[in-house]
């Protein structure tokens, strides 16, 4: 069995317990601290250690699938890495299922039955809970922003029916399904310019689209699309 770990990628000889009360392989390989990259018959796994690794190098780093697995592959073999085999699929697949697996136990569905329903794993805020309960009318705007991101136009998926959806409206983004991405009919649009890129225009468009002068918008830049991909 192939075992990627911190240390470099591993052969080893893997027998799992086949007495009358066992635990089915996969929850074997969970409780020692694996994640195997398939169920029916696994033959690469995952140690805990390297998906926490490679998410932090991800989160903090900016790393990259691939170059994480280059380093892995260097670390086994500095002479002949070419040898080492590829898992860098795996690691991809993996690597958003231990995600996903890690920020349910967080938010308190790791050893429930009960299933998530929409916002359920975005974080609690008490101060905007206690401004709409004290608040006798809330008002509020509904934004939607757009942004030219023409690196993003690359990452389009081939077959976009295949794509799996693990967290779908479960955390602050709305679902893609969901009635809020709906624009209706009668809907009154008041075109702005996010403040950061709004400098970059004439300076009569300041005083015109800057959304420090919009009514009823509120404290926003207007700029968080780009700092979603950036």
């Amino acid at each position: 069995m192939v075992i990627v770990d911190k240390s470099g990628v591993h052969h080893l000889e893997v027998r799992c317990c086949h007495c009358p009360n066992a635990m089915s392989p996969d929850i074997q390989m969970f409780r020692h601290g694996f994640l195997p990259a398939s169920f029916n018959r696994p033959k690469t796994v995952f140690t805990f250690q390297v998906l926490d690794d490679f998410l932090l190098d991800n989160l903090e780093c900016g790393t990259s699938a691939m170059n994480y697995y280059s380093k892995l592959r260097q670390m086994t073999s500095s002479m002949f890495p070419h040898l080492v085999p590829d898992q860098y699929r795996e690691l991809m697949r993996v690597a958003r299922q231990w995600r996903q697996l890690k920020t349910m136990k967080w938010h308190g569905f790791g050893h429930g039955s009960n299933s998530s329903t929409a916002g359920d794993l975005a974080l609690f805020c008490l101060a905007l809970t206690l401004a709409i309960i004290r608040t006798s009318s809330w008002k509020y705007t509904r934004s939607f922003v757009m942004h030219g991101n023409f690196k993003a136009e690359h990452l389009h998926p081939i077959k976009p029916l295949d794509e799996v959806w693990l967290s779908d409206g479960l955390g602050f983004m709305v679902g893609k399904d969901s009635r809020f991405l709906e624009m209706v009919p009668e809907l009154t649009i008041i075109p702005g310019i996010g403040l950061w890129h709004v400098h970059g225009h004439q300076d009569s468009c300041y005083v015109w689209y800057a959304s420090n002068f919009i009514e009823g918008i509120g404290r926003i830049n207007g700029e968080i699309m780009e700092t979603l991909w950036a």
